[in-house]
């Protein structure tokens, strides 16, 4: 083919035109027998503008704009062609929409005028238009989020260092392309302020290294997150970002509650460590103390025994209000020294740390009935224990517990009655319990134990005082003791854990109903 000659020329304008991906028309006018315009017809179009349509080239020849384009008249397009045809003058459309006659799109038309007729090129910007489309969604998306979050959400830009090949320079500094109305109302600074500020000229003034961290976090593009105070607003704030393009995003989220909170529960834990410091001095003290005064206490006492012994033995022609006095002062140092005893014990359990070991109870009341074997047989008694659970403790301190409630039950027996003691227990949910007993931990299950008997029981009026040291209900010539064995039962069982009740009548029996986790 000679591209030189004017055969040759049309070739190659044929073959460029047909080969384009750019859709063309050539519409010829209509006109009347006055030469008045009526429409347009198709005279040509190119492969790529048929397939637009939908339709083969030769389909579409001789056919009328109006014919086939239904919306040629609300869509305005057959207007603007013959306002091009009629004043010869090139214009163009962008981003017309048509949805119509098998078209379905966005297009953007050029238009010039040739000889009685106009040429049509149109490019199919669908794809780019929808992209525009959802990505003007998406953006209307996050910034009605953004306005809404209540995050404060802030966006910098970095400022850099003019360069002279055209390589991204130093960054000197920050400006704020982004920040939304939780911003402001956070810092309290207008728009109009933040706009027109650097970062450096709005933060330096209150800590310079802000400025290089922020530097660092764009030119190594990690993600941070940091908890900050900041003394201009008084509040402390959770900071956490990312790199975003030639800068980087904040979002802020005030935690000055939280982090008051928490630091007065740190304040409260060093109080409660300090103050338990101060607790295990003080026992270690009182413990240190309960040795020395027993020691003390127990060697004058050993020598008015023995002395007393020694008297007793030259009595044997003393008059018998002697000998009298001489019991009584006998007797009066045995119960000075039990008191001393049981106090010691006392102190020891209300000193010492939990052992956390399994402990068998059926062992721990099997031990407890061996040492009150002669007590048990004195009063013609009969114990019943019941299967029993392993428990975690201390197995000294369950047994002083027992030895408590069971020797109490021989002590305090009717004189008419048989004595029975029984030893029960059972598994209950911690909402079984009764309001009245009061626990410190609250696990879901406890082990009900019940000792139990038919001696001379208490009015339950008196129920809140018999767990107290000293508190007795019975004269000491009716019954012995030092009134504090049920103040060790409740110290016990605090120590594991656990409570104590009682339940009784006078002259029908009484029940201990012991508490421990199971």
């Amino acid at each position: 083919m000679d591209a030189s000659s004017a055969a040759g020329q049309a070739q190659l304008f044929e073959y460029i035109i047909n080969s384009n991906q750019t859709g063309v028309c050539v519409f010829d006018a209509v006109r009347d027998a006055a030469g008045t315009f009526l429409d347009f017809r198709f005279s040509y179009v190119n492969p790529a503008g048929a397939a637009i349509m939908g339709k083969h080239p030769e389909k579409l020849i001789g056919v009328s704009y109006r014919t086939y384009f239904s919306q040629a008249e609300s869509s305005g397009l057959l207007a603007f062609y013959r306002t091009v045809l009629e004043s010869g003058q090139p214009a163009r459309l962008l981003e017309v929409p048509y949805f119509a006659d098998g078209i379905r799109g966005w297009f953007d038309i050029n238009v010039v005028k040739y000889q009685d007729a106009v040429v049509v090129s149109f490019v199919d910007i669908s794809v780019l238009k929808r992209t525009q489309i959802s990505e003007r969604k998406q953006a209307t998306f996050f910034n009605q989020l953004l306005q809404t979050t209540p995050n404060a959400v802030i966006a910098y830009e970095a400022i850099r260092q003019p360069t002279t090949d055209g390589t991204p320079g130093e960054i000197v500094d920050f400006k704020a392309v982004f920040f939304n109305p939780k911003y402001e109302r956070l810092f309290g600074t207008p728009a109009a302020t933040i706009q027109g500020q650097t970062f450096r000229a709005r933060f330096d003034a209150e800590d310079k290294s802000l400025f290089d961290y922020y530097k660092g976090v764009v030119e190594r593009g990690e993600s941070f997150q940091r908890e900050r105070y900041y003394n201009v607003i008084n509040k402390w704030l959770l900071l956490l970002g990312e790199k975003l393009y030639d800068g980087f995003l904040l979002i802020i989220n005030d935690i000055t509650e939280q982090k008051e909170t928490q630091l007065d529960q740190q304040q409260l834990t060093n109080a409660l460590q300090t103050a338990n410091q101060e607790l295990l001095r003080s026992n270690e003290n009182l413990q240190q103390f309960a040795y020395v005064a027993s020691h003390d206490l127990q060697e004058p006492l050993r020598k008015i025994q023995q002395f007393g012994d020694l008297l007793k033995a030259r009595t044997a022609g003393a008059s018998e209000e002697a000998v009298d006095y001489l019991e009584r002062m006998q007797s009066a140092a045995g119960r000075m020294s039990t008191l001393i005893k049981d106090l010691l014990s006392y102190a020891r359990i209300s000193t010492r740390q939990d052992e956390n070991q399994p402990v068998p109870l059926a062992q721990v009341v099997g031990n407890v009935l061996d040492d009150l074997q002669v007590s048990i047989a004195e009063a013609q008694a009969t114990v019943q224990v019941d299967e029993l659970p392993t428990v975690t403790g201390d197995a000294m301190q369950l047994g002083q517990l027992f030895q408590n409630l069971i020797g109490n039950a021989l002590k305090f027996r009717r004189a008419d009655t048989a004595l029975h003691i029984r030893v029960q227990c059972r598994l209950v949910a911690a909402a079984a319990i009764p309001g009245t007993v009061r626990i410190a931990r609250q696990p879901t299950a406890y082990y009900q134990i019940d000792v139990i008997d038919n001696g001379i029981g208490f009015e339950e009026k008196y129920l809140d005082r018999i767990f107290q040291v000293f508190q007795r209900l019975h004269s000491r010539r009716e019954f012995s003791g030092t009134g504090i064995g049920l103040a060790i039962c409740e110290k016990v069982v605090a120590n594991h854990g656990g409570a104590i009740t009682a339940a009784s009548q006078l002259n029908h029996g009484t029940t201990f109903s012991v508490y421990l986790p199971a």
